[in-house]
């Protein structure tokens, strides 16, 4: 009988939670010209929401109707096992960078470098799904400990519910002749680096652009896309800190966040107290350590030290490099820019910015 009533809960929360698909969720930008350049590489946010939420919700029923689950002890190794291999993964990131930013690009050490950097890719996605379960638990404990989340008989609402993803990739094009930003296009998280660069050759000689793809900080989604690098204690902060969005979006103050100004700033402001918060006592629940934080203080002013022309300064050389490119692109020809622009890359990267 529990387990029935465990299975009709399930499917009541599933219910529920499908509302939470439809918040902040487009379906592009609305840029025809450079789709078939992209190279059926773009991200359709609607698909992305559906399949990773059901992926979730039906793996957890199996489990459930199964009796499976992830032991203690293999919760523990899987969760040690995934973030003990970040390091190993920037590693694998940094030199695919470096690789590519070289003069020239040297693309038998990017291959390399990208091949070792998906198989370490793979081994973590295998572990993916149980810390990922182990996390939700956590938090939505001491969420329920600390009176927070919201309970309707065995259902916690909004449910604690994030997947580890790369951040967003996006298209970002700018005309040759002036610094302005065209039409974004949103891409797939996982497209490869050296994937990346041919979207990038393709869109310039077929629309006579310069073309970009960086990638950007996060996108509301729900599930929450949580960067799979951060330390443990840092994933727990980012999980805690993006379930009180999904759970102020539910009141005013959350539905207040589109109005822009202060009340952005409110809300995030909250959501970043809750999430140290929690994430430290759930740090506490899953590993036994007690975090302490130091107090709060006042932000001192920038100090205002004369620079040293002898030291590369990233803001400094950047603000030059960009009022010459101004001064180029007035005067000059495009081509004389672009010559320009190439010798500063390559002076950024000399000075370890690939």
């Amino acid at each position: 009988m529990a387990q029935v009533r465990h299975s009709a809960g399930l499917g009541f929360l599933t219910l529920l939670a499908a509302v939470l698909l439809l918040v902040g969720v487009g379906r592009g930008d609305g840029v025809p010209n450079v789709r078939q350049a992209a190279g059926g590489f773009e991200q359709d946010l609607v698909r992305w929401e559906i399949s990773h939420f059901m992926d979730k919700w039906l793996r957890q029923a199996v489990n459930i109707a199964l009796r499976r689950s992830a032991s203690a002890s293999e919760r523990e190794t899987a969760i040690a096992e995934f973030f003990d291999s970040s390091g190993d993964v920037r590693e694998s990131q940094e030199e695919l960078t470096r690789a590519l930013a070289a003069e020239g690009g040297e693309l038998l050490r990017a291959r390399d470098a990208q091949r070792e950097l998906a198989k370490l890719e793979s081994q973590r996605a295998e572990l993916a799904p149980v810390v990922e379960e182990a996390i939700e638990a956590a938090v939505t404990d001491v969420l329920s400990q600390a009176g927070i989340i919201d309970h309707a008989g065995p259902i916690r609402w909004p449910p604690v519910d994030f997947t580890f993803t790369d951040s967003a990739l996006v298209l970002v094009r700018s005309p040759r002749d002036e610094v302005r930003r065209l039409a974004d296009l949103l891409l797939e998280p996982d497209v490869a680096a050296l994937e990346q660069v041919a979207i990038e050759e393709r869109v310039e000689a077929e629309d006579d652009v310069s073309a970009l793809v960086v990638r950007v900080g996060g996108i509301a989604t729900y599930p929450t896309q949580v960067q799979p690098l951060a330390s443990l204690h840092r994933t727990l902060e980012l999980v805690a800190h993006e379930w009180l969005h999904h759970w102020l979006i539910f009141r005013p103050l959350g539905r207040a966040w589109f109005a822009g100004g202060e009340l952005q700033s409110v809300n995030e402001t909250l959501a970043n107290v809750v999430g140290e918060e929690i994430g430290d006592l759930a740090l506490t629940k899953l590993t036994g350590e007690v975090f302490e934080r130091r107090p709060w203080t006042p932000p001192k002013p920038p100090s205002e030290a004369a620079s040293n022309p002898g030291v590369f300064d990233y803001t400094r050389e950047m603000r030059r490099t960009r009022t010459r490119l101004d001064e180029l692109l007035a005067d000059s020809t495009v081509a004389d820019a672009e010559t320009y622009l190439e010798k500063r890359r390559l002076a950024f990267v000399a000075a370890g910015y690939p």
